[in-house]
C-alpha cells in the first residue's frame, strides 16, 4: 500500500501589499497556493508596527500557515506530514493536532471513518521564546457574521464606548452589507482559496466540514498585529461547547469545536505563549445560553431587516438565498425561529423569515433532532437540545403559537422530559476568558438585565 503524506511547504508575506501566500502539497492531488489579501499598511504602521514587531507578525503567520492547511490536507486525510520551514513546538503541535482531529470529526464521520487518529504533528525539541508585550493600543477588532450574537457583542461593546474595529475573513457581500448597518468601520481581509481544491474534490477527494473558526482567529490574530489591536473578540455562546454525536472511541464529534472554550482557552494560552502577551483574545457571549443571547437581541430591532443565521449565505460561490436572507428549510434557520418566537409575535416572525417555519409540516424531521426526540443534533451551529424543549414548552402555553402545526406535533412530547429551571437556562456562567480590563466584564452585569 503506497504511504500518503502531506506538506507544508512555505509561506510568503509581503508587507507592502499585504499579499500572503501558503504553499502545501498532497501526494496524491499536487500542490495547493492559498491566499490572503491584507489591507495595504499606511507608511506609519509598516514602519512601526510590521517592522518593530516582524518577530511576533511571523510567529502569527507561521500559526495561521500550519492551520490553514487543514483545507488541503482532507483532500486524502495523509498518513504523515512534513515540513520544509520550521516546525512546530510541542504546544502547537498539541494544538494543531487537537483541532484538526476534532475540526475534522464531522467529515470523518459522515464518512463512516474512525477517528483521525493519523494526524499526528512533528514538533521541535528546543524551548521556545517567550512572547514579550508588543505594545499595542487599547481598541477592540470584533468579528462579525451577520447572525445575531456578533450584533449582540457590537451593541453592547458601542454601550461601553469601546475603540473598536470589525474584521471580516472572506469575500462575502451579505456580511459587508451587515456590517454597513452597525456604524462600525469594518477591515475585510480576503481570502482565495486555490481553485484546484474544487477539482481534487471533483475527482473525489474527501470534502466537508473543517474548523473555519480556528483559521478566522489566526488570521484575525495577524490581523491585530499588522494594524493595532490589543483585543480580538469573537462571540461564540457556551452552548458550542456540547457535541453532536461520540466517535466509537468515546470523543465527541462537534460541529462547532473551533468555536468551543476548549479551543479558545489553548489558543489564547498559545498567543500569548509565542505571539504577544498583550493580545486578548475571547467570547464575549462564552458565559451566555443561546435563549439569553436571543432574547439581548430582541431589543436590537433595528437590525431585524438586515441580519440573518442561515449558512446558505455564505457558500464559497456566492450566497444560495437570492430571494432573501433565510432559505427556511435548515436545521440553523429552523433553530433561530424557534428561539425568537419564545419573544416575539407571529407577525414579526414572518416579517424576518418570509413564513411561518413552526406551521410547516415538511420541518417535522428537523424539528424532532433539534428537541433531541431523533437522530442526533444537527451539524450545523445550533444551540443544546434543553433550550429547544424549553422554548417548545413556552410556546406551547402562548396563544399566538400553540396552535402551529410543530407546536402540536411536539408540545406533548418534550413535556416528557425534565423541565430545565429558566435562571439555569439565562444566567451567566463563569466559564469564560473575558479579560478584566476597560469595560469588558461589565457584559456580566448586563445579564441581570437584558440576558435574564
Amino acid at each position: 500500500m503506497i504511504a500518503v503524506s502531506f506538506a507544508f511547504k512555505s509561506w510568503s508575506f509581503d508587507a507592502s501589499t499585504g499579499q500572503l501566500e501558503l504553499r502545501y502539497k498532497d501526494s496524491q492531488y499536487g500542490e495547493f497556493l492559498e491566499q490572503f489579501f491584507f489591507p495595504k499598511l499606511a507608511d506609519n504602521l509598516l514602519e512601526h508596527a510590521y517592522t518593530q514587531r516582524k518577530t511576533a507578525i511571523d510567529a502569527a503567520l507561521s500559526q495561521l500557515f500550519w492551520m490553514v492547511g487543514v483545507s488541503y490536507y482532507k483532500t486524502q486525510l495523509a498518513d504523515s506530514f512534513s515540513f520544509e520551514g520550521p516546525l512546530p513546538s510541542q504546544d502547537q503541535a498539541n494544538w494543531l493536532k487537537q483541532t484538526w482531529q476534532s475540526g475534522l470529526a464531522e467529515l470523518a464521520h459522515q464518512n463512516r471513518l474512525p477517528w483521525l487518529d493519523q494526524i499526528q504533528f512533528p514538533a521541535q525539541k528546543s524551548l521556545p521564546k517567550h512572547a514579550t508585550n508588543q505594545q499595542l493600543k487599547p481598541r477592540s477588532l470584533v468579528a462579525i457574521g451577520g447572525g445575531k450574537d456578533s450584533l449582540v457583542s457590537i451593541e453592547f461593546l458601542k454601550s461601553q464606548q469601546e475603540d473598536m474595529c470589525l474584521f471580516l475573513v472572506g469575500n462575502s457581500a451579505f456580511i459587508t452589507n451587515m456590517a454597513s448597518h452597525t456604524s462600525c468601520d469594518l477591515l475585510q481581509i480576503k481570502r482565495q482559496v486555490d481553485p484546484r481544491l474544487a477539482t481534487a474534490n471533483e475527482a473525489g477527494a474527501y470534502n466537508g466540514h473543517v474548523p473555519i473558526t480556528a483559521i478566522n482567529s489566526c488570521v484575525a490574530v495577524v490581523a491585530a498585529l499588522l494594524y493595532d489591536y490589543d483585543a480580538i473578540v469573537f462571540s461564540n455562546e457556551r452552548s458550542a461547547n456540547v457535541g453532536n454525536v461520540q466517535a466509537d472511541n468515546g470523543q465527541w464529534v462537534n460541529h462547532q469545536y473551533s468555536k468551543s472554550f476548549e479551543f479558545e482557552l489553548t489558543f489564547q494560552q498559545l498567543v500569548h505563549q509565542h505571539v504577544a502577551s498583550d493580545l486578548s483574545y475571547f467570547s464575549l457571549l462564552r458565559p451566555f445560553s443561546e435563549l439569553a443571547i436571543v432574547k439581548q437581541f430582541t431589543q436590537l430591532k433595528s437590525y431585524y431587516p438586515y441580519f440573518s443565521s442561515c449558512n446558505r449565505n455564505f457558500h464559497l460561490a456566492g450566497s444560495q438565498n437570492n430571494a432573501g436572507h433565510w432559505c427556511g428549510a435548515c436545521p440553523k434557520c429552523l433553530f433561530v425561529f424557534l428561539m425568537m418566537a419564545v419573544f416575539e409575535p407571529p407577525e414579526i416572525m414572518i416579517q424576518i423569515f418570509g413564513r411561518n417555519l413552526l406551521d410547516d409540516a415538511k420541518l417535522k424531521g428537523l424539528c424532532a433532532e433539534l428537541l433531541g426526540l431523533s437522530g442526533i443534533k444537527p451539524f450545523e451551529c445550533v444551540g443544546e437540545v434543553e433550550e429547544s424543549r424549553w422554548a417548545m414548552q413556552q410556546l406551547s402555553q402562548q396563544t399566538a403559537w400553540k396552535n402551529n402545526a410543530l407546536v402540536i406535533q411536539y408540545s406533548q412530547a418534550v413535556m416528557l422530559y425534565p423541565t430545565v429551571k429558566t435562571m439555569d437556562l439565562f444566567n451567566a456562567t463563569e466559564a469564560h476568558l473575558i479579560p478584566d480590563k476597560r469595560n469588558f466584564l461589565n457584559i456580566l452585569d448586563n445579564a441581570k438585565g437584558g440576558f435574564s
